[in-house]
Parts: C-alpha cells; sequence; structure tokens
C-alpha cells in the first residue's frame, strides 16, 4: 500500500520545482531528525557495542540530510528564491519512551519504509530523465537497506523473531493510530465549515425578514 502510494503521488510531488524542492527539504528534515534521535539513543544505550552502531547511522543520516538539502536549495536558487540553508528539527527522544526494542522496532520500519520510498523515486526520475535526482535517490538506496538490516538483527536478538514481528507491528499500528487521528481532526474540520454554512444559508433569509420588519434606527432611543 506505502509503494502504491509512493507511485501514485510521486507526480504530484515532484510537477514543479517549488515542489520538488519543498519535498527534499522534507527529505532532509526527516533524516536530520533520525540523526538527533540516533543520537540521543547512542547516550543512552548500555552497550558501547549497540552505542557506536547507532552513532554510525546517526553520521549515515546527517549525511543524507546534507545532500537533501543541497539539492533543495539549488532549486530554490534557480528559481531565484532563498535557500532554506541546512535543516534544523527537534528530536522526541524516542529511545527513552519507547525503550531499546521499541525504538529499534521504529527505526527498522521507517528504514524499510524509507528503503521501498526511495526505489519508487529512484524508477520515477530514470522514466523521467532527470539524472541527478535519480543518481541521489540510488545513492541512498543501500544506506537504508543497511540500517533496515542491522537494526532488525539488533531486534530479533534482544526479542526473538516472534517479538520482532510484533514490536514492528505495534509501531505500525501506532502510526496508523495517529494518522487516522490527523485524518478524523481534518474531517471534523470539514464537516464544522459545512454544518456553518449550510446555518448561515438557512439564516440568511429569516436574518433578511427581521432587518426589513424591524429596521435599526440611528441615534439615540
Amino acid at each position: 500500500m506505502h509503494v502504491m502510494f509512493t507511485r501514485l503521488t510521486a507526480p504530484v510531488a515532484f510537477a514543479t520545482r517549488a515542489r520538488t524542492a519543498r519535498h527534499l527539504f522534507a527529505f532532509a528534515l526527516a533524516e536530520q531528525e533520525s540523526m538527533l534521535e540516533l543520537r540521543a539513543a547512542a547516550a543512552l544505550c548500555g552497550s558501547p557495542e549497540r552505542s557506536a552502531m547507532y552513532l554510525r547511522h546517526a553520521l549515515d543520516e546527517e549525511r543524507h540530510a546534507t545532500m537533501f538539502a543541497a539539492h533543495a536549495n539549488e532549486l530554490r536558487r534557480a528559481l531565484g528564491r532563498p535557500a532554506w540553508g541546512h535543516p534544523r528539527t527537534a528530536c522526541e527522544h524516542l529511545f527513552a519512551r519507547l525503550g531499546e526494542a521499541g525504538f529499534l522496532a521504529f527505526v527498522t520500519r521507517g528504514e524499510s519504509r524509507g528503503r521501498a520510498q526511495f526505489e519508487v523515486y529512484e524508477r520515477y526520475f530514470a522514466a523521467r530523465g532527470d539524472d541527478k535526482l535519480r543518481a541521489l535517490f540510488a545513492a541512498l538506496i543501500g544506506d537504508e537497506r543497511g540500517h533496515e538490516t542491522y537494526t532488525r538483527d539488533l531486534l530479533v536478538a534482544q526479542v526473538g523473531e516472534d517479538g520482532a514481528a510484533r514490536a514492528v507491528a505495534k509501531i505500525a499500528f501506532g502510526g496508523a493510530f495517529r494518522a487516522w487521528r490527523r485524518a478524523g481532526q481534518g474531517l471534523a474540520k470539514l464537516v464544522y465549515a459545512a454544518a456553518m454554512t449550510v446555518l448561515f444559508a438557512c439564516l440568511a433569509p429569516f436574518a433578511l425578514f427581521v432587518r426589513l420588519a424591524r429596521p435599526a434606527r440611528r441615534g439615540w432611543t
């Protein structure tokens, strides 16, 4: 489903250079946030070996953020607009909130989805004849696959195969619930706006009748 959605929305996401710049910078922000989460995980992890893995992963994420931001800023300058610079974002401290197993499940799922998304974009830009952006995504797929593999291996080592599957499913369910809640909030706003529009349309004739029957008086009464 995720791959299909990515494939269907790619022409819209990259329809213009301005949209492409925004989309690439959104990736830069996501990679920068991942870097901060991994640094925080390395600081809290009790194992020097795993801590070193998280720090190496963080370096990759920071490099990815720089690459995405550079391409986005180049497009912005080509459009005569100011560059956004290097992405700045915050850390949600997922390692502390989820525990190491939950954190590994979150990262494993994120890297898997990122790899699949980048593979779609690589094929999309190859078909479009854009060698520069095709090469950008192609250069990152190997890193994403490596990150997906090592985090899953660590997760399985901690909780076993079945436990890893359950942990990833739990993360996926939590993400789906947050998306559903955001969609519900958006739908509620639309319903409220539509209801108010209908209500005002229904009350407009009544308000006009009241004004005709009891015209407003000026001055002191």
